[in-house]
């Protein structure tokens, strides 16, 4: 039997698309079984279509949907739903402290600078400077903590 060349160069690219979404779908298993064995509590960070980015501790992953606990209720997110999982990172308390001590200081230098000019005693100025410090590194602490992105571990 003869195919015409038309006919034979059709049957060879349906051929290569079938080929090619069979392995798609397998490659888009693989990738969620990077998901499925985490264990309960590690913390993830979750990207959805339509819906802010979900941030919790995982209670369950299965085939289908990826369930996480935040603000101390269960959440679940249909797998077809998310876009990409992310492990979880804490923010360093350090680092915020320091972000926090630099603009303590700075608001104290302006604050002390505007007084001093305003007439105050110049060592308003340092003052402002000196009490920022420590006020500033405080508010920085303490608003540490959150979850941020960590390493993609999944992607649609």
């Amino acid at each position: 039997m003869k195919f015409s060349p038309l006919f034979a160069s059709a049957l060879i690219l349906l051929s290569v698309l079938a080929a090619s979404t069979s392995v798609a779908a397998q490659s888009e298993d693989e990738k969620w079984n990077r998901v499925t064995p985490l264990s309960a509590g590690t913390k993830l960070v979750v990207e959805a279509d339509g819906r802010k980015l979900v941030k919790g501790k995982l209670v369950q992953a299965t085939e289908n949907s990826l369930t996480l606990r935040t603000r101390g209720k269960d959440v679940a997110i249909p797998r077809q739903d998310i876009s990409a999982v992310f492990l979880g990172e804490g923010s360093s308390k350090i680092k915020r402290g320091l972000i926090g001590a630099l603009a303590g200081a700075g608001a104290g230098v302006l604050i002390g600078g505007i007084a001093a000019a305003a007439g105050a005693d110049p060592l308003v100025a340092a003052g402002g400077f000196l009490f920022g410090i420590p006020a500033g590194a405080a508010v920085g602490v303490a608003t540490s903590g959150g979850t941020k992105k960590g390493s993609l571990i999944y992607a649609r």
